[in-house]
Order: structure tokens, then sequence, then C-alpha cells
């Protein structure tokens, strides 16, 4: 020995503090995501009413219609990308310089237009769902 100490060696935290920055994010998620929940809640009330969960369909309903949604699911899946497509359109003409107020409503229109055949077709697949529960329950 040469008479001169050496401190012991640290141990590395680092494994630690990984874990530790790794769960903060994970609590912070939650608790963002809990907050949205509580926020959407929220404004649904205060959009919609006290009153608005009378406008849902029974869980039953709900769960027949994922399916036959799910069944229409390329047709819808068309229907929104029109949607997209005509939105986009709508931003890109209205966005162009010079603007054209004629131009614009006429995106507008076409956005409107889209958007309630994608209602349209929605609302078909429902009512065909809604039909089929109704023919089960008279049996």
């Amino acid at each position: 020995m040469t008479g001169i100490d050496t401190p012991p060696r640290r141990r590395s935290n680092r494994g630690r503090l990984i874990l530790i920055g790794v769960l903060s994010v994970s609590l912070l998620g939650n608790a963002v995501s809990v907050g949205t929940l509580l926020q959407l809640n929220r404004m649904r009330n205060l959009l919609l009413g006290p009153d608005a969960h009378q406008a849902l369909f029974p869980r039953e309903y709900r769960r027949d219609f994922n399916a036959a949604l799910s069944e229409h699911q390329e047709e819808v899946r068309q229907a929104l990308h029109r949607i997209v497509a005509a939105r986009t359109a709508l931003v890109e003409t209205a966005m162009a310089r010079p603007f054209d107020r004629a131009m614009t409503e006429a995106a507008m229109t076409g956005f409107r237009t889209e958007v309630t055949r994608t209602i349209a077709t929605v609302q078909g697949v429902l009512l065909d769902a809604i039909e089929d529960h109704a023919r089960q329950d008279d049996g």
C-alpha cells in the first residue's frame, strides 16, 4: 500500500434516475388525461345541457352501432376522406391571395355537402342497426 487512501467508488444512480424520470412522465401523462376527460365532461354538460345523457342510446344499441360501423368501415372511411379533401380545398381557397369570397363560399358549400353526405351514410348504417335491433326485440 502506498499510504494514500482512495475514496470508495460511488454507485451510479443513473438507472434509478431514469426510472424516476419515466414514472414522472407517466404520472404527468395520466394527470393530463384525467384533466382532459373531466374538462370534456364539463364542456359536454355546458354545451348540451344537464339532460344530455337522455340523448344517448342504451349501451346495447351503441354496441350494435359500433359493430355496424365496423362492417361498413371502408364506406365510412371513404366518406371521411372526402370530407378531409373538401376541407383541404376550403382552406387552400380561403388562404389564396387575392381573396375570392365567391370561390371560398363555393368551397364551403362543397365542404358542407360532403359533411351532409357522410352524415347520411352513417345514419343509414345506424338506421339499419336500429331496425335489426327492433326486429330482435319483436321476436
